[in-house]
């Protein structure tokens, strides 16, 4: 008799959370909300066309920007996939959804006031124990996401300082110091070079001794070095100098033709 409670509670439990995920809606703590998924569904509209009108009505300041959840999804090929959603919660979230709504189709508005009084009704009756259960479960699932998803961010910047502070520069790529060298050409001409070949060109960030941030331009080798053969294969002497068009007068220490 106890294993068939058991059994049962188990099975009521896990319908109860696959209804709730499945609307994508939460109640719990005494606070209603409603998703842009749940919103595109009662439409009959894409997601996708649903979060760009809200975007375009937040941007407008006609709404409050609405909080990003990330939600798991199964996609035609069976994998999971994880996708961003907006969430609309609690009486600034139900004014900021009927707009929404009045924007995309103005004959659902009224199907959508009566979602919220679906919504507000379930909050005003007393959750069995179950019930209770499965939602702090549910809350805590998302909850969880935010931690995740917080941590990768945290993760992300820790790598990127690390970069920083080793001084890492992209491959292929050289600073100018670098460059001069190779070439004998001044600094000056190294940077004439770079703009009349269009030679690609990025940014490097580096740690100072003293702790501070720099930044420094870093030019991709390899072009760089093809170019400047082909100025010196084109290029006039002019006494201890050189002259070509696109480059003018320079001097390369060091360079036999």
């Amino acid at each position: 008799m106890v294993r068939h409670q058991q059994v049962r509670m188990c099975g009521i439990l896990k319908e109860f959370i696959r209804k709730e995920m499945a609307v994508n809606t939460a109640i719990f703590n005494d606070k209603v909300s409603m998703t842009s998924v749940e919103i595109a569904e009662l439409v009959g509209k894409r997601h996708d066309n649903v979060k760009r009108t809200i975007e375009t009505l937040a941007k407008g300041g006609v709404v409050r920007s609405p909080q990003i959840e990330v939600s798991e999804r199964i996609n035609n090929l069976g994998f999971k996939v994880q996708y961003e959603h907006y969430l609309f919660e609690g009486e600034q979230g139900k004014r900021d959804s009927i707009i929404v709504v009045a924007q995309l189709c103005p004959e659902f508005t009224a199907r959508l006031v009566d979602r919220w009084r679906e919504l507000e009704e379930q909050i005003r009756k007393p959750m069995s124990e179950i019930e209770m259960v499965a939602a702090m479960a549910l809350e805590a699932v998302r909850q969880q996401k935010r931690l995740d998803k917080m941590e990768e961010k945290v993760s992300h910047v820790a790598e990127t300082v690390e970069q920083i502070k080793k001084g890492t520069i992209r491959e292929g790529y050289a600073g100018y110091r670098q460059l001069k060298a190779k070439t004998g050409m001044s600094d000056a001409k190294c940077r004439n070079l770079v703009n009349a070949y269009q030679i690609p060109t990025d940014t490097h960030e580096f740690m100072t001794p003293d702790g501070l941030l720099s930044r420094r331009a870093i030019v991709a080798v390899e072009p760089f070095m093809a170019a400047f053969y082909r100025v010196m294969e084109e290029a006039e002497p002019r006494g201890t100098r050189w002259y070509h068009p696109k480059m003018g007068l320079f001097q390369v220490i060091g360079w036999q033709k």
